[in-house]
């Protein structure tokens, strides 16, 4: 005679534990794919932070000249320059990491920023890649009033030391674009403002293999603030 019987608590618990497992790594291949969507949303999100990164280094004068500036010499600055120094004897100048390690490791461009002995070598951290697909750069001008008005991102605000044309007072601008059309179908865009913007990748966002790519490969289109009109044609506000 066959009895029936129905699955004990042990039984369901062991059954929804598989499950969950399962389920767990079917999403952890989904990310693993590489799919475009999860990509591009770290993308958009890490240039958030970026952002933020830059309200805290103004408002705090993370960098110690005494001026109350943004840093627009690169991506990585906000990681690898060296913070005010220390009022303790024998005290090392501590590097800012305002941002994640493998975002600064992530920067398009290939030069250092001295900052008048401020700043560290990425080398000394960690070694260029892109992130999620992605690299990011600091913009080199501001065209909304027109190209014919660009105002240069990277400029002397002054203080103690004189650290270069790596500052501005009020303004700045950074990119995040894919390593290839494959890897990502949006090029993203953040300024002072701390709104981010979408367009869709017409073309190629760089040329070539190199890793970083350098601000020379790098698409003319998305490496300046966009003028008002391509502004309204082209970009969309994320929400």
């Amino acid at each position: 005679m066959n009895h029936e019987r129905g699955l004990t608590l042990t039984e369901v618990i062991t059954t929804a534990v598989i499950v969950v497992v399962l389920l767990g790594l079917a999403v952890s291949l989904f990310l693993e794919t590489g799919q475009p969507v999860s990509k591009e949303r770290t993308a958009s999100v890490m240039l958030k932070t970026i952002s933020s990164a830059q309200a805290d280094f103004r408002a705090n004068d993370r960098d110690g000249n005494g001026v109350t500036d943004y840093w627009t010499g690169d991506v990585k600055g906000l990681y690898t320059l060296k913070g005010p120094e220390s009022p303790l004897p024998g005290a090392k100048e501590i590097p800012v990491r305002l941002i994640l390690e493998n975002v600064a490791a992530a920067d398009a461009d290939e030069s250092m920023v001295p900052a008048g002995g401020k700043n560290n070598p990425l080398s000394s951290f960690t070694a260029p890649a892109s992130r999620s697909g992605y690299w990011f750069a600091a913009m080199t001008a501001d065209h909304s009033e027109g190209a014919d008005k660009a105002i240069a991102y990277r400029q002397n605000t002054g203080g103690k030391p004189d650290m270069g044309r790596c500052h501005h007072d009020s303004k700045y601008g950074f990119v995040a674009f894919p390593n290839s059309p494959s890897e990502g179908k949006f090029v993203f865009i953040v300024n002072e403002n701390n709104t981010i913007y979408r367009t869709g990748l017409s073309v190629p966002a760089r040329v070539g293999t190199a890793v970083p790519p350098g601000l020379a490969s790098v698409h003319a289109g998305y490496i300046n603030w966009p003028d008002e009109q391509t502004m309204k044609g082209r970009w969309w506000k994320l929400d």
